[in-house]
């Protein structure tokens, strides 16, 4: 078999190729790098590689550990939640209320217009709304809802607010893209059959729609965790497991944060796994 048989065969494979690539410098080299640096010594400035647990014994038993785990994946969990609740009925009005599809494509094309601003000026811009003179005080105050300016800034409420206007389009889309796939015959079947409109919603769009709602979760649960930048603007004070890696390493602590890593991995793969089997991603694609 000649090299020319053998790009023809395999030629459904090329594809992968290039992402494959770069997943390996990407990801997997810098896991391989990462993973064994945990378990080395540090004695200023040098690393030393002789095996040790000390650095995720040290951790795990420190008395802030469960506070700052449960702050991480408590506020991207809660994040996710607000997401969802804000991204499946768009997505739902977006997939079956409006039948124009130039009107949708309009409408996406509008949900994008975010992301053409850079993330600084995005963020930033909450100040005149949530601060002490901003809109938000302004409107409870002129309307007697609160006789002071509410602390709304630098606060988790304005941690989870500003996630949510990050990261709702990547909850929006997967649920969107998912309900596109549903058969409108089983919709219509359901409704000659007489079901009751919350059971049709809950067994045929809810259900076949649950493979792109838990996408979106994987997206939005993901992009938090990693997000150590915001919670040390906004965040007023609170601490996460991405604000002490970046901590660590910006003291040249490269054993500890990178043992701090490691668990931060090995949760969220546990949580990504539980995600995958409730959802039932491979059902993502269904056939047409």
């Amino acid at each position: 078999m000649n090299l020319q048989e053998i790009l023809a065969k395999h030629s459904k494979y090329l594809l992968l190729v290039p992402g494959l690539i770069i997943s390996l410098f990407v990801v997997i080299i810098p896991l391989a790098i990462l993973i064994p640096i945990s378990f080395y010594k540090y004695r200023f400035p040098y690393l030393i590689p002789e095996f040790t647990l000390d650095n995720y014994v040290k951790y795990l038993l420190s008395e802030r550990t469960g506070t700052i785990l449960l702050n991480t994946f408590g506020l991207s969990t809660l994040t996710c939640l607000v997401c969802f609740a804000v991204g499946y009925p768009f997505a739902y009005t977006l997939a079956f209320k409006i039948k124009s599809p130039k009107v949708r494509t309009y409408i996406t094309s509008l949900l994008m217009v975010p992301f053409l601003i850079d993330w600084s000026i995005r963020t930033v811009a909450w100040i005149s709304i949530l601060g002490e003179r901003g809109l938000v005080n302004y409107f409870l105050i002129t309307t007697g809802l609160s006789s002071t300016p509410q602390k709304l800034l630098f606060s988790p409420i304005a941690l989870i607010i500003i996630w949510l206007q990050t990261y709702t389009l990547f909850m929006i889309f997967p649920i969107y893209l998912a309900m596109q796939r549903i058969y409108p015959d089983y919709i219509w079947s359901a409704q000659l059959l007489r079901a009751p409109p919350h059971r049709v919603h809950y067994e045929i769009i809810f259900k076949l729609s649950r493979p792109g709602i838990v996408t979106g979760f994987i997206f939005v649960f993901v992009s938090t965790l990693g997000d150590f930048v915001t919670p040390s603007l906004w965040a007023g004070g609170i601490q996460t497991l991405g604000l002490s890696i970046a901590s660590y390493a910006g003291n040249y602590l490269w054993p500890q944060a990178a043992a701090m890593s490691s668990i931060m991995l090995i949760i969220t793969l546990a949580a990504l796994i539980v995600l995958i089997k409730v959802g039932g991603i491979k059902k993502l694609v269904y056939e047409r």
